[in-house]
């Protein structure tokens, strides 16, 4: 018994023991994996490590530090739903966690709530007033909300803590460019550039500045220091090649570029990143080329091939696009940027329902890509449907704020929509956001010149220039700046220069030749264009232009010729039907004119004004059904287009049926274009036939008024008087339509009958 009751007593003491063990594990426990997960951290295997945390929070879930370290975890994972969350209990167990604040205002940050970026800032520095990046979260918060006064003594106080912090100086500077402080942002940036000669953002915002002050030898003295102490920094070499192109010394630029490629002759990031180069200066071709050469070496890259196929779909090679895209399909069917570029291409095939439906697909599977939102509202603008478009580039917008292909769309939008404050606000956030970008300058300085701010134009298109003085497009905006203010003289000179440096830009010599005609100088417009044709006889829109000149000179069958030839040369070319077909109705040959414009609407098919004008001249035609059916298609694209409602409503009038849903398509077309005397009539004129002449007359009045020279409003102002009882003023105004000898037959011998009535 003694034997087994040792026994029994050692059982119970390792018991005993295993017990105390057991209630001291659950602390031991977690520790251990906090720990095991912050080695997953170090070997950057967050999946790992995120469960790790999690297992300890699954003993403790009271335990804040673990939060904390899950959502570090989750950041470097990019899930920032989930590290906001657990960013939010790690504060709500511990407030006086300042790190974990610190981590969470940047996400207010990159959220766009930068008020509560700001508090959470202003939090730490209650708590620790030399907290070196909360004065920084401080910083950008303030300039985002544009308090650029307090932003600047954020920063600047971030210096003094951090004299040695490179990145501080750059805020500051940054700052004090907004601040219009040069001298002391030029300091700044230098300084960022001393402490730290090898930061790559530090040299490139130095360049940008100097090339921003008009100072482009600088820069590139910057940039060329700069790659000799980083060899293998690719945006210091596209920079530096970009700063050369823009003051015109190209075989410099491709001499930089040539030094990237030998550098990294087998870097795929080094190809994409030339091609990126080529695609934004609009040399296709080389950018396609790259992307080959890269190809040569990682032949199944699909990274290469997915750029590949979104180059051809930028230049309209939808051929190309679709032979890559049935590859890349099957290859890789669930990746994104594959599906986006299969919804372009459906795009680019005119396949506009198609390429709705499989976008909006992309964006339900992926919410969070700005590009495929991006994409999509890009599909609705093809579609007309322009609140949904706004919508998706706003929703691109709120996945990557600030995302540049986002904001110059929303221009384009508002623009078209006459939204020109919208325009505005979206041009100069561009601008604020790269202010090195000729392209985003001479976009607001476009947003300026329609709201007649020409002042402020003129700073935008001066601003491009001192960025690009070899660049013709910005001097022709200068041109246009000119001639609109009348300043002839300036204006000349800034078109002259743009024609010199790009001599075979049509676009130029149309606006310069369009100059000319204004000044009474038709002539030397014309020979201008002659030599311009003789040099590009293959050019098009050459042929086009020149057919203009030989209108406006009256020498109509020259300009037929013209006309005709540009469309031997493209018939996809869509200008030379509308103006063979402006040419054939001013002529009066009715069929002629339809044909031409018939031929602009299959490369236009979704184009309403192209329906309503087919429309009107078959109502010249006294054809009233098929009238009838070109407005229609041009109210199926466009439910509030202001003409087709206003002659589907005349339509109804004359046919007499259907008056009280053609009078509501007359009133909403004149809701929509309320000055314009041909809707004005339509609307007078369905109130006559519905028996309402005190409300007709005064519209009528109005457009006599307006257009006194319009026989077809003096014949409908003389019947409503007449039709009211008003004979002697019926008579003065029937008698007013005859005499101008414009009306109809049918219309003629109706006024001659009135007038009877009136004896």
């Amino acid at each position: 018994m003694k034997g087994n009751r040792a026994i029994a007593i050692a059982s119970l003491m390792a018991a005993c023991t295993s017990l105390l063990g057991a209630c001291a594990s659950p602390e031991v426990a977690k520790a251990k994996y906090v720990a095991n997960g912050q080695q997953y951290m170090k070997k950057q295997q967050y999946a790992s490590a995120a469960i790790e945390f999690r297992n300890a929070l699954k003993i403790d879930p009271l335990f804040a530090d673990a939060y904390y370290q899950l959502a570090q975890a989750s950041l470097a994972e990019r899930d920032w739903r989930a590290a906001y969350a657990a960013l939010e209990k790690s504060i709500e167990l511990d407030p006086s966690r300042l790190e974990a604040r610190l981590d969470r205002g940047q996400l207010y940050v990159a959220n766009r709530d930068y008020k509560r970026a700001e508090e959470d800032a202003k939090y730490i520095l209650d708590h620790d007033d030399k907290n070196v990046g909360a004065y920084e979260l401080l910083g950008v918060a303030l300039v985002s909300q544009e308090k650029t006064d307090e932003a600047l003594a954020a920063f600047t106080k971030l210096t003094e803590l951090n004299p040695q912090g490179a990145s501080a100086f750059m805020n500051r500077a940054l700052v004090e460019i907004t601040l219009r402080r040069l001298p002391d942002a030029q300091e700044h940036f230098q300084r960022a550039v001393q402490l730290d000669p090898r930061s790559v953002q530090a040299n490139l915002n130095l360049a940008n500045f100097y090339r921003l002050t008009g100072k482009p030898s600088e820069a590139q003295q910057v940039l060329e220091t700069a790659i000799q102490a980083s060899p293998d920094e690719r945006r210091l070499y596209i920079d530096l090649a970009k700063s050369l192109a823009a003051a015109g010394r190209f075989a410099d630029a491709d001499h930089a570029l040539d030094g990237l490629r030998n550098r990294q002759p087998k870097s795929i990031d080094a190809a994409l990143a030339l091609a990126g180069y080529y695609a934004q200066a609009n040399s296709t071709g080389r950018a396609v080329a790259e992307l080959r050469r890269a190809l040569s070496f990682s032949a199944d890259n699909l990274e290469i091939q997915k750029r590949l196929e979104e180059l051809y779909l930028d230049s309209a090679e939808s051929g190309q696009a679709a032979q890559l895209d049935a590859q890349l399909s099957k290859r890789a069917p669930k990746d994104l940027f594959v599906r986006i570029n299969h919804g372009r291409l459906l795009l680019a095939q005119g396949k506009t329902v198609d390429a709705i439906t499989d976008l909006q697909k992309a964006v339900m599977d992926a919410p969070d890509s700005a590009q495929a939102h991006y994409c999509l509202g890009l599909a609705y603008w093809q579609n007309e449907s322009l609140p949904r478009a706004n919508g998706e580039l706003q929703e691109a917008l709120n996945r990557s704020p600030g995302l540049p292909s986002a904001l110059r769309s929303l221009v384009k939008l508002s623009l078209a929509q006459g939204d020109i404050s919208a325009a505005q606000v979206y041009a100069q956030k561009l601008v604020q956001a790269l202010p090195s970008n000729v392209e985003d300058r001479r976009l607001l300085g476009a947003v300026y010149m329609r709201q007649v701010l020409y002042a402020l134009a003129e700073e935008q298109f001066a601003a491009a220039k001192e960025l690009a003085p070899k660049q013709a497009e910005v001097h022709l905006d200068l041109g246009q700046l000119y001639a609109a203010q009348k300043k002839w003289p300036e204006a000349e000179k800034e078109l002259q220069t743009a024609l010199h440096l790009d001599p075979a830009n049509a676009t130029i010599l149309g606006q310069y030749a369009d100059f000319l005609v204004a000044r009474q100088q038709s002539p030397k417009a014309i020979a201008q264009l002659q030599q311009f044709v003789d040099n590009n006889p293959d050019n098009p829109q050459g042929h086009v232009i020149m057919g203009i000149l030989q209108l406006q000179a009256k020498n109509s069958a020259t300009a037929k010729a013209e006309f005709e030839r540009a469309n031997q040369l493209d018939s996809k070319y869509v200008q030379p039907y509308l103006r063979l077909g402006q040419l054939y109705a001013t002529e009066r040959q009715t069929d002629f004119a339809i044909g031409q414009y018939e031929k602009a609407l299959q490369l236009q098919a979704r184009s309403a004004a192209l329906c309503a004008l087919i429309g009107n001249l078959y109502l010249d035609k006294d054809d009233l059904k098929t009238a009838r059916q070109y407005y229609q298609k041009a109210l199926a694209i466009d439910p509030a287009f202001a003409v087709a409602n206003a002659n589907m409503a005349w339509v109804d009038a004359e046919e007499g049926k259907d008056l009280d849903v053609a009078l509501g398509m007359a009133q909403k077309a004149k809701s929509e274009m309320p000055e314009l005397p041909s809707i004005t009539d339509t609307l007078a004129w369905v109130m006559y036939k519905r028996g309402n002449y005190s409300g007709a007359l005064p519209l009528l009045q109005d457009c006599v008024q307006k257009a006194p020279n319009s026989a077809e409003y003096h014949y409908h102002l003389g019947v409503v008087l007449t039709a009211a009882g008003q004979k002697d003023k019926g008579r003065s105004q029937l008698q007013a339509a005859l005499q101008l000898k414009q009306l109809k037959d049918t219309d003629a011998e109706l006024a001659r009958q009135t007038l009877l009535q009136t004896e």
